[in-house]
């Protein structure tokens, strides 16, 4: 509903205006009114409305001044004069101010305002459509350009550069400016990035972090300017520093200086810390290549330190050392024993000693991140093997955020709380399995699927009634029946899938579901695919 404010030094004007209009019915509401024309400028600052409809002649500052005043602030606010002359002069000044309309007040009828009102709406309505428009417009060539602009880079960084002069032109189509003499490259990537892209101010959308980085950056490079900022992947920005040496300052110092600017601009913004990586100097864009290589070596050094760090090439490169792959495999026998007590006391002190090692013989971070996702798939394979209800706890993105995961202490508070959320998972399972009646239940179930199983059935079976079974077992499961049941059949039709070439038509059926399309409905709406695109995905490894 758009918003009105009235003004009028006749207080009558107002309440027969607030009365006999009927503003609801065509999308407007009074938010507020005022008696003269200073009161009706600093309600306007405050409550922003969008029309405006005014008496002209008002003591001190009449309707035209607080008009002129109005649009000063707010230049697409809407505005219908009141007013009780009908000459040129008038008609001239309310053009040259851009009035939306004008009533006469002695002559003027209900059909005349909701006219107004109408041409009011649908010019307000053009604008915001404009606005999307335009902001539509501009978000698609944001992310054009930074999909193009990303594509750049990254051949930039991987391959040899055959033609630097062809290069360069692609660069100036995208508005870059990379001419100066020499260059340094830089790499940002933000601490924490998992966590901030799961907070309320993101909710997982990862284009916009870029964005807000991308803008953060680009402002400071264009105000020093002193180069230009690229999205390499979703959480790396390669920064290009580009510049005509000067004897009068040290460039170390100042692209130092510009990196802790953008990282204060960015915690300021976007709440959060970033990582800035500076390479070395060197004399041409062929060259970027291998001042690329060198930052990889620096992001071991990133992976044992805190936050917010600013990591420079001249930093003495510390010594890294390989995993043991007997202490790995050793040690994935332990986790998996502890697993199968779910001692969750043993599990946490075998985690606390990994990560201990980890940090002590400071081991390189692609070795801790592969032990990690070892256990990490192990875990997922015992749970899906041994809950009844099954729910992943530990999803595929986050194998994928592995990658995305700069800092050992990070990686350490990620996997814990993972592991603390397996074991009350199975800790779960195992309490409302181990009753003997859940135990018949279970087993009635398991060798009954292909069936028709119903409440009533399975509610005589243990000799309980329908309604004192169907509590029963949501005090155990924390869950109803036919949902249980449902969960039963899917898990069992998965692994009939994945392991047997059996039609999906006798899959449907040992399963409990005569007929093949319900079965196909079911399946897709607990697992967001159809059979047949289960199995496929299934044997590409794509699941």
């Amino acid at each position: 509903m758009l918003t009105v404010m009235l003004v009028d030094d006749e207080i009558n004007v107002i309440e027969g205006l607030k009365v006999s209009v009927e503003w609801e019915k065509h999308g407007f509401g009074v938010v507020c009114t005022a008696n003269s024309g200073e009161e009706g400028y600093r309600k306007a600052i405050e409550y922003k409305p969008d029309l405006v409809i005014t008496d002209i002649t008002m003591h001190k500052m009449d309707g035209f001044e607080m008009a002129e005043k109005i649009r000063e602030k707010q230049p697409e606010l809407s505005i219908i004069f009141l007013t009780c002359h009908q000459d040129f002069n008038f008609a001239r000044k309310a053009v040259n101010l851009n009035i939306d309309e004008y009533l006469i007040k002695d002559t003027m009828t209900r059909e005349e305002i909701y006219l107004a009102l109408a041409k009011v709406k649908a010019g307000i309505e053009e604008r915001w459509l404009k606005k999307k428009k335009t902001k539509e417009l501009l978000i698609e060539l944001n992310r054009n350009r930074c999909q193009l602009s990303e594509k750049l880079i990254n051949e930039l960084l991987k391959k040899e550069l055959v033609d630097i002069n062809s290069f360069e032109r692609r660069l100036s189509i995208y508005n870059y400016n990379l001419s100066k003499q020499k260059y340094i490259l830089s790499l940002l990537t933000i601490d924490r990035y998992i966590n901030l892209l799961n907070s309320n101010m993101f909710n997982r959308d990862a284009e916009l972090i870029q964005f807000a980085v991308l803008n953060v950056v680009e402002e400071i490079l264009k105000k020093n300017d002193i180069g230009e900022v690229f999205p390499k992947s979703e959480n790396n920005y390669v920064i290009i520093f580009n510049y005509t040496p000067n004897l009068k300052y040290s460039i170390d110092e100042k692209i130092a200086a510009v990196s802790k600017e953008i990282q204060s601009c960015i915690k300021e913004v976007i709440k959060t810390t970033c990582t800035i990586y500076i390479g070395a100097q060197v004399g041409s864009l062929y060259e970027i290549k291998h001042a690329y290589e060198e930052i990889l070596i620096l992001k071991n050094n990133r992976f044992y330190m805190q936050d917010g760090f600013l990591l420079s090439y001249s930093k003495r490169e510390s010594r890294f050392t390989s995993i043991d792959f007997q202490y790995v495999n050793d040690l994935m026998k332990e986790f998996d024993r502890h697993l199968e007590n779910r001692n969750i006391e043993l599990l946490t002190h075998l985690e606390y000693i990994f990560f201990e090692k980890v940090k002590k013989e400071t081991i390189f971070a692609a070795d801790v991140k592969m032990v990690i996702e070892r256990i990490v798939n192990s875990l997922n394979k015992y749970i899906e093997k041994n809950v009844l209800m099954y729910q992943p706890v530990i999803l595929d993105s986050y194998l994928k955020q592995l990658s995305i995961i700069d800092s050992v202490y990070e990686l350490n508070e990620t996997f814990h709380s993972f592991l603390k959320n397996a074991v009350e998972v199975l800790n779960k399972n195992a309490a409302f399995t181990c009753t003997p009646e859940m135990k018949k239940i279970l087993n009635y179930i398991t060798e009954n699927l292909q069936e028709e199983i119903s409440l009533d059935t399975i509610a005589a079976f243990v000799n309980m009634n329908s309604s004192y079974f169907s509590r029963y077992f949501k005090s155990k499961t924390g869950g109803n029946f036919i949902d249980f049941l449902t969960s039963m059949r899917i898990e069992k039709a998965k692994e009939l899938l994945a392991e047997t070439n059996l039609s999906i038509e006798e899959i449907s059926a040992m399963v409990g579901h005569v007929n093949k399309a319900y079965f196909t409905k079911v399946f897709k709406k607990v697992t967001g695919v159809n059979p047949g695109e289960f199995r496929r995905k299934r044997y590409t490894g794509m699941i």
